[in-house]
Order: structure tokens, then sequence, then C-alpha cells
């Protein structure tokens, strides 16, 4: 009798504390029967809907709290749980408060079994009006976003087509008003070496607009500015002679250049063509 005392104490004791919690809390607590009646109601559904505990007791859950266009869609979401047997969180949807107005819940819900029998069920609800406005000005946020990102986008497209119109006509010009000029000085220069160096400036001049370099540091982050300058005087087709002479370098180093880069361009062991190749990165 002692220990049936004392185990009595404590379920009050528990259901003491599960009280105070339950009406500490912003959220709903409730309990139905099978049928969807309510068994309990924390103090909480007063701040939540507008009604006291005493006035939802016994009855109808759905029938009192949802909004009669929503009372199938939550009859349905009852069934399939009651079918599951599984606990099913945060589902979302509206009931309507004492005075009419419906607001937007989410409920978690618990089945009740008795063995393999759904008995009733033990739910947590709360207002999540403030959790949807906070999610709508986040969507609202994202749409800013993407469409700064779009601007972003078509400005960046704008420019690189405007600098690729400055650089072609800044080529025409090169080719109109610079380049046939310096031909004429080459075919008069009767020194072989300064005529190599005229057709060396000229090919540089046509450089400045080429996207070559460019193209080729992309393509291979691991080449040296010398070897860059190789590599452009290649594609000119310049020979490893004219290269040595202009690069003030011997022939057998400009020999391990052209080695280097078949290396690092990847065809060392392939019958390509090095001029052939790097005219095709440009």
């Amino acid at each position: 009798m002692k220990t049936k005392g004392l185990a009595d104490k404590d379920l009050a004791g528990e259901t003491a504390r599960f009280h105070e919690l339950a009406t500490q809390s912003l959220e709903w607590v409730w309990e139905t029967d099978a049928q969807g009646n309510l068994t309990y109601c924390s103090p909480s559904c007063k701040a939540l809907y507008g009604y006291e505990s005493v006035e939802l007791l016994g009855r109808n859950a759905i029938e009192m709290l949802t909004p009669p266009e929503d009372r199938e869609e939550q009859r349905k979401i009852i069934e399939e749980i009651r079918l599951g047997k599984k606990s099913s969180k945060g589902i979302r949807g509206r009931a309507t408060r004492k005075n009419g107005t419906v607001i937007p819940i989410e409920t978690h819900y618990l089945p009740v079994l008795a063995g393999k029998k759904v008995i009733g069920f033990r739910c947590m609800s709360r207002d999540i009006s403030e959790v949807l406005l906070l999610e709508l000005r986040l969507k609202q946020k994202a749409r800013e976003l993407t469409e700064v990102n779009n601007a972003l986008s078509l400005l960046l497209h704008q420019s690189a087509e405007a600098s690729a119109e400055h650089e072609r006509r800044i080529h025409d010009n090169l080719q109109r008003l610079v380049l046939p000029y310096l031909e004429k000085i080459q075919d008069r220069c009767k020194d072989e070496e300064l005529a190599l160096y005229l057709r060396v400036a000229a090919a540089n001049l046509e450089k400045i607009t080429s996207t070559f370099c460019l193209t080729l540091s992309a393509r291979l982050k691991g080449l040296t500015p010398r070897e860059l300058e190789v590599a452009e005087l290649i594609k000119q087709g310049r020979s490893t002679k004219q290269v040595a002479a202009i690069l003030d370098l011997s022939c057998r180093t400009v020999e391990f250049y052209r080695d280097q880069l078949r290396v690092k361009l990847g065809i060392k062991s392939k019958k390509t063509n090095l001029r052939s190749y790097l005219s095709s990165l440009a």
C-alpha cells in the first residue's frame, strides 16, 4: 500500500509538471480521442484561438477550429496518420479563432496506440503568421538579389561587347594607319637585322589587339614570362635563330624553351607542329 501511495504521488507530480509546462508554453498542447474529440487542452489555447480550455473539451477539434473549406483536407491528413501509425511533424494548415479570424498554424501529430490500434492523438500547434511573413520577406529578397544579379550579368555582357568593339577599332586603325607604313619601311630596308626588328615590331603591334597571350596564360598558368615570349614569336613563324636574335639568347636556349613548351602543352611525344598548335589556341 505504501509503495502504491508513492507511485500515485510520483504520477501526480509528473502530471503537475506537465500541466505547468503546457501552461507556460506559447504552443497549444492538445489531445483527442479516436473520434477527434478534445480530451485535453492546455491553457495556451486562449492566446492562440481565443477559447478557454473548458469551451473546447469534448468538442470535435476539426469542427470547432478548422475553416469549413479546409475540413475535408484536414480529415484526410488525420486518416493518413491513423493508417501510418507514425508521428507527423510540421503539418501546415489554417485555423479559425473564436472571433472568426483565420490564422496559419503548424501542428505536430502523435498517434496514441493501444497495441496496434490508434485510440487518439496528442498534438502541439502554434501560430506561424510571423514565420510566413519572414519567409515572404526572404523570398522577396531572393527575387531582388536575382534581379540585381541579372542586371550585373547584362552589364558585364555589355561591357565585354564594348571592350571587343574597342579592340576591333584599335586593330582596324593599326591595320589602316600604321602597319602599311611599317611594311613600306621593311621593303626599303637593306639591313637584314633592322628588317627583322621591324617585322617583330609589326607583329607585336598586332599582338596588342590579340587575345593570344591572355588565352595561353589562362590555358597554361604555369608558363613563365619568357616562355610566353618564345611562344608568341614561334606563333609568328620566327625560326629558332630569329627568336634567339630577338630575345638575345643562344639557339640552344631557345631549343630548350621550345622543348619546355611542348611538355607543358602536352604534345611532347606527339607529331604536332608547335607553331600550328600555338595558333590553334589563339
